[in-house]
Parts: structure tokens; C-alpha cells; sequence
């Protein structure tokens, strides 16, 4: 059974950034998708001219349903 996945949001500006699920942390922009999975620490700078703000996340998808996310 799938459930829905978290959103990964931007630390200051919100926007989206990124989901999390079960099967592990997606990142879809345009045309390109990316797909991880495992334990890892991530930097990822929001792509919003106005934000460009720095969020750093450390998630393993054997946890994600219980909360490590962002």
C-alpha cells in the first residue's frame, strides 16, 4: 500500500522543492526527475531568484514515514 508523500519545502520562501515517500526523495523540475534512496544528507538551493536560500536535509527513506524530513 502507497501513501502520500511529504512535501520538502523551502526553509524560507516555501516553495516546493522536493517529495518524500516510501520508496525514497524525488525531485522534479521541468523535464528532469531525480530519484534517491537510502541514508544521505542533501544541499539543495532553492531555485527562486528572489530566495536562492541554502536548505540542507539529512533523510534516510527507512525513516521518512516517521518523520525525518526537512
Amino acid at each position: 500500500m502507497r501513501t502520500h508523500a511529504q512535501d520538502v519545502r523551502c526553509k524560507d520562501c516555501g516553495i516546493l522543492l522536493a517529495k518524500v515517500d516510501e520508496t525514497g526523495f524525488t525531485i522534479r523540475r521541468g523535464e528532469l526527475e531525480a530519484n534517491f534512496d537510502g541514508s544521505f544528507r542533501a544541499s539543495i538551493r532553492c531555485y527562486r531568484r528572489s530566495c536562492r536560500s541554502l536548505n540542507v536535509l539529512k533523510l534516510s527513506t527507512a525513516t521518512a514515514l516517521g518523520g525525518a524530513a526537512a
